[in-house]
């Protein structure tokens, strides 16, 4: 499957967050160091994070172009102009860099539902803000094949389905209906009613399942197509119980 790219990767945490310097004793000692150590174990930290973000920006390009099992890591490394060992000193595995792609990826978009969030002061508006956020989603089609490419390739492969929905599970917290309930107002009642939560969980991968389908045929599901359907589809999993 080739794709063309779109949008650029911005810096992103790591999977394996370590401890910060500033706690334990080594923290301790950090703050004594002299001037001119710190110095330079702030370039070494600035090249690191240098090396790691163009190695996601290649690692992005090369699985968009290639797809994920197509991509090799050598291809990855020579687009990012490092060597094949710079990219074992940030990953393990070609599914580690994936992984943090998708990381980076959850954490745009989170920025982005919060911006859009803050300017609204009412579940309507909250409303249209997930709408949009919608829309935008729609617009990403490149992301979004390759993410559903990688689901199917960790249906294959267990031990990769268990790490990506243990990654998933690990960005809930708390309870999700409520949350969703108090941003989106509360889902209708009866046997037919769906909850918040599953409405939106639904919703997702329907948007996904569209772009696929629009990529075979542009002419029945152009980009306004794509974002009527998107809408329709939304209303119904997202209505709202009437007054």
């Amino acid at each position: 499957m080739r794709m063309e790219l779109q949008g650029k990767i911005s810096p992103s945490t790591p999977l394996n967050r370590r401890h910060s310097p500033g706690t334990g004793l080594s923290g301790v000692f950090a703050k004594i160091e002299p001037e001119s150590m710190q110095t330079k174990v702030n370039k070494h930290e600035l090249r690191t994070k240098e090396t790691r973000e163009q190695l996601l920006l290649a690692a992005k390009e090369i699985f968009v172009r290639d797809g994920y099992e197509g991509a090799e890591l050598g291809e990855i490394a020579a687009l990012a102009r490092r060597t094949k060992g710079a990219i074992y000193a940030h990953f393990k595995s070609k599914e580690d860099i994936f992984l943090a792609l998708i990381e980076e990826h959850t954490l745009r978009s989170k920025a982005r539902m919060e911006e859009l969030l803050a300017a609204s002061t009412s579940v309507e508006g909250n409303l249209g803000a997930f709408r949009q956020f919608i829309h935008d989603l729609a617009k990403d089609d490149a992301w979004a094949l390759l993410l559903l490419e990688f689901k199917l390739y960790a249906i294959r492969h267990p031990e990769s389905r268990s790490r990506l929905q243990g990654y998933y599970t690990g960005l809930l917290s708390g309870n999700q209906e409520k949350k969703y309930t108090e941003l989106l107002g509360p889902a209708g009642k009866g046997k037919k009613s769906i909850s918040r939560i599953t409405a939106i969980y639904t919703l997702l991968p329907m948007i996904t399942a569209l772009l696929l389908e629009a990529k075979f045929d542009r002419v029945q599901l152009g980009s306004d197509a794509v974002r009527k359907v998107s809408d329709k589809v939304f209303d119904a999993l997202l209505e709202t119980p009437s007054k």
